[in-house]
């Protein structure tokens, strides 16, 4: 599933991601349940084992310049959108099944010591609620949720600027893979290290 903006300058997939040969869901609005839904329809029954909530939007702003809009627009992808996901595909996660949201430190509370970008910590602070709500309820069913920080990825949306995202994924996978029923429901940098909510 792909984020109602793609992610590939065409709009079309890469050469690496064609070489993996994932099944690919064009079109498909992750701020939309009805098409969210309809996706996870259309990919059957099987379970899943890791499920990752990547979509998101950052809109710089400040206390000076603060689009009301664009914050909306923020929670939509940033916080509804995993909700959305999590919701469409709950059926398919079972006992041991991961589900991951990709989350940011900006969306910490406890370190918060710089402010601006509104919009996007607050949506990112309600996914981290998200995940600790998922936790609660998906942990009796033996399902492990958690919030994961990448740092700081070479990106579209950070102008290039960080780590290269085959590093970032790397790290992450890593992380992913030393998660426990223990863990669930934690906040975890790309190092593993704990972050404050």
């Amino acid at each position: 599933i792909t984020q109602n903006r793609p992610q590939h300058p065409t709009g079309e997939t890469s050469a690496e991601l064609d070489a993996l040969a994932p099944e690919i869901h064009h079109g498909v609005d992750v701020t939309n349940a009805a098409a969210v839904y309809r996706a996870a329809a259309e990919m059957g029954d099987a379970s899943i084992d890791v499920l990752i909530n990547n979509a998101g939007i950052m809109i710089e702003d400040d206390i000076d310049r603060i689009d009301i809009a664009a914050v909306r627009l923020q929670f939509e992808v940033n916080a509804l959108a995993p909700l959305n996901i999590a919701l469409a595909f709950r059926r398919r996660l079972r006992a041991g099944s991961k589900l991951i949201n990709i989350s940011s430190r900006l969306g910490s509370i406890g370190d918060n010591d710089s402010g601006d970008d509104y919009g996007y910590r607050m949506s990112k602070a309600a996914q981290n609620m998200l995940t600790s709500n998922l936790a609660t309820e998906l942990g009796k069913e033996g399902i492990i949720v958690a919030a994961l920080h990448p740092g700081i990825v070479a990106t579209g949306m950070t102008a290039g600027k960080g780590t290269s995202a085959d590093q970032a994924a790397g790290n992450l996978k890593s992380v992913i893979d030393g998660l426990t029923v223990e863990k669930s429901g934690g906040f975890y940098s790309w190092s593993g290290d704990t972050l404050p909510w």
